[in-house]
């Protein structure tokens, strides 16, 4: 399983993909906006993203909202972390088709929920 890590600080992508690593998944590709990680998923099969909703260039609910609507990409499970549980930006990418969302910061158990609640278990 390949997972894509979209966030604009790198240190939150090292973070992410070490928890990552630690639950077994050993492809983790790195996308450091929006606009880098679509070029990414032209380029690589992708089976799980999980995106920084606060981002320049392109942020995580936009990103979101392009993948839903191409169809090569629409029913890719997405993940939003965001620093903050705000109740209407929860509510606004749900309506746009996220499949989970994850505060910051998490540590591994809980990123196991969260992707478990998606994906099903993990092995």
């Amino acid at each position: 399983m390949t997972v894509l890590i979209v966030d604009d600080q790198q240190s939150m992508r090292g973070i992410c993909k070490f928890i990552l690593n630690q639950l077994g998944f050993k492809t983790v590709i790195e996308a450091k906006s929006g606009r880098d990680a679509l070029t990414k998923l032209e380029s690589s099969n992708v089976d799980l993203i999980i995106s920084d909703w606060n981002m320049d260039d392109v942020d995580g609910l936009t990103l979101l909202k392009v993948i839903r609507k191409h169809p090569k990409t629409n029913k890719l499970p997405f993940i939003m972390a965001t620093g903050r549980g705000d109740k209407e930006q929860v509510k606004e990418a749900i309506a746009c088709g996220v499949n989970n969302y994850v505060i910051k910061p998490f540590d591994a158990g809980t990123m196991k929920k969260k992707i478990e609640a998606v994906i099903g278990a993990l092995t």
